[in-house]
């Protein structure tokens, strides 16, 4: 019990004692950290003090690259679409019906995407209002036949007409006439007889004179009756006859055209009714050979979209399917004017299709159109020129409308000299490039053979002396105070006579697209860098936009104020047009004065 009450004891001294030695502690750690801050203090003052102050920013970096020998390629990069060279467009043939509007409706359609044979269906087009016409025309077909064979009964009638009255009734009338003749010539032989014999009789004293004279009346009777007869029978041959047969052979040609109307209006009606029949035969389309069925859907936010599904209105000749030759594909590519001239029939291209992954194919230009492709009202005025490149191995598995990435291969050298594009630096018609020569900087003159947007190929025959890896600067533009450009004199070329009239011509860049670009956007003639090969005619060429080989003043308002000026200054005779001949007369001029 002792020894725990002791132990007791001595832990509760032990705890009377603990505040006074935390608080020593707090003491120890202040006082270091004091110690602490005061000796960085004194580190970053000195460091201050001694370190050299630096009041101006470093000067920029140089960017180096190395000059290096290789495979020197020039690609002229596009995008375009894949499409069949041997495709086949499926139209709606049915015709617009009076008033206007579609041709007709989509009631089925065969999926998009599904192999066709020669003669499998494709879409079959709503014929029910053909199939009433059809109704109709039917009736209107055998109403003309019946009207056009009793038009051939009336023509037939007609002929009967004539001969029945040539071969009887004139031949009827005429013997009728001639019995009448023959009865009164002999009725007056009688009476004349009779006179005679009442003369005797009256020299007899047998008949008195009153009888005699009624004798008399009697002859003079039957001679007029004789005279009628021969009267008739002059009229039914002279008149009658022609009469009859004028009013017969009218009859008979009358009848005779109708028939013939009845029957083209018979043949127009059949007709009619055929090309009802085909249009209905025609409302369901089959396959006229095998392909891959694509529709031709036109999606567009204005009002001409058209979508291949059931229910759609048709019009006629309005393409709703296509059946491309998988066998015969191609891409079709639009070039921008600026590069269409490097782009050529027989140049290899590298396609790679972006739904048929990493995967090249080759191919081959075949065709480069010679006019530009119609513009878009929401596009540039820049023009494009539609391009058409074989697939030389397409796969099976390639379809239609696919977006295709080409790779023209313009230029190709296997051993070239090579700089970055970005290390030249062109003034006064030169080029030249900044080497790094141990510490200091060294100006070559280079000559540029060609140039594909990245690196330029050099003529190491008509450069300065420049070697593989030795150094150059990569962004020259940004340190053209180092450059030492040689004080040449240059010769009195073309070039300088283009600038004194105060035009400097665009001439090969790095970048053969911004030509046209220079002649815009430069501030003064000086800037137009340009190249000796340029001539007059290479100037009105570059700016005449209407191609009449004439500059107007609206088509020199794209250069500057200073151009202008001095441009303006070759129009000799004053009729506001600067044609090829003025501007080289400008030339000679210079050059006379120079002389």
């Amino acid at each position: 019990m002792q020894f725990g009450h002791e132990s007791v004891s001595g832990i509760a001294s032990h705890v009377n004692l603990f505040p006074s030695h935390t608080r020593c502690r707090k003491a120890m750690v202040l006082a270091n950290v004091l110690v602490a801050v005061a000796l960085i203090s004194v580190i970053v003052l000195s460091a201050w003090w001694f370190w050299p102050h630096q009041t101006v920013p470093p000067r920029e970096m140089l960017l180096l690259d190395e000059v290096f020998r290789g495979p020197f390629e020039h690609v002229v990069l596009e995008q375009g679409e894949v499409e069949s060279s041997n495709s086949v467009e499926i139209r709606c043939e049915v015709k617009s019906r009076s008033g206007g509007g579609s041709s007709t409706t989509i009631l089925d359609v065969i999926p998009e995407g599904t192999p066709v044979q020669e003669g499998d269906w494709l879409v079959t087009l709503d014929s029910s209002a053909l199939e009433e016409e059809r109704g109709r025309q039917k009736i209107m077909v055998n109403t003309s036949e019946a009207i056009m064979i009793q038009a051939e009964a009336d023509f037939e009638t007609a002929k009967i007409a004539k001969t029945e009255y040539l071969e009887g009734t004139f031949i009827q009338e005429e013997k009728t006439i001639l019995n009448e003749i023959y009865v009164a010539e002999d009725a007056l032989k009688k009476s004349q007889l009779e006179l005679q014999s009442a003369q005797r009789l009256l020299t007899k004293g047998l008949l008195t004179d009153l009888q005699l004279e009624a004798q008399r009346f009697t002859v003079a009777k039957t001679r007029n009756d004789l005279d009628v007869a021969n009267t008739r029978l002059k009229v039914l041959r002279d008149y009658t006859k022609k009469k009859m047969l004028t009013q017969l052979d009218s009859d008979i040609k009358a009848s005779e055209v109708k028939w013939l109307n009845e029957q083209d209006n018979h043949v127009e009606e059949v007709r009619k009714l055929e090309k009802i029949e085909a249009q209905i035969e025609k409302c369901k389309i089959i396959a006229p050979q095998e392909g891959v069925v694509v529709y031709a859907n036109v999606r567009s936010g204005r009002s001409n979209e058209f979508i291949v599904e059931p229910g759609t209105p048709v019009r006629e000749q309005q393409i709703v399917i296509r059946l491309p030759d998988p066998n015969q594909m191609q891409v079709k590519a639009e070039i921008n004017e600026a590069r269409i001239n490097l782009v050529q029939a027989g140049q290899p291209v590298t396609i790679r299709i972006d739904a048929l992954g990493d995967h090249s194919f080759h191919g081959e230009v075949i065709k480069v159109n010679k006019y530009a492709e119609p513009g878009q009202w929401w596009k540039s005025t820049s023009k494009e020129y539609a391009t058409y490149i074989r697939i030389l191995d397409p796969p099976a598995d390639i379809l239609t409308g696919l977006t295709a990435e080409v790779r023209i291969h313009v230029e190709r050298s296997d051993d070239v000299l090579q700089l970055p594009i970005l290390s030249i630096y062109e003034t006064a018609g030169r080029t030249f490039c900044l080497v790094q020569d141990e510490s200091q900087w060294t100006t070559r003159q280079v000559d540029i053979v060609s140039t594909n947007g990245k690196m330029v190929a050099i003529d190491e025959e008509q450069s300065d002396p420049i070697h593989v890896g030795e150094k150059v600067v990569a962004n020259a533009r940004k340190h053209v105070d180092k450059f030492k450009i040689p004080d040449v004199k240059p010769p009195v070329t073309e070039e300088r006579q283009v600038k004194a009239v105060g035009l400097d011509v665009p001439g090969n860049r790095t970048d053969k697209e911004d030509s046209q670009s220079d002649l815009t956007e430069t501030s003064s003639p000086q800037q137009l860098q340009g190249s000796s090969s340029d001539t007059a005619g290479d100037i009105v060429r570059r700016l005449d936009q209407d191609n009449d080989g004439k500059l107007s003043n609206a088509e020199l308002a794209v250069l500057p104020e200073a151009a202008r000026n001095g441009i303006s200054q070759a129009d000799t005779n004053s009729d506001g047009m600067i044609d090829q001949n003025e501007m080289a007369a400008a030339f000679a001029r210079f050059k006379e004065t120079k002389r």
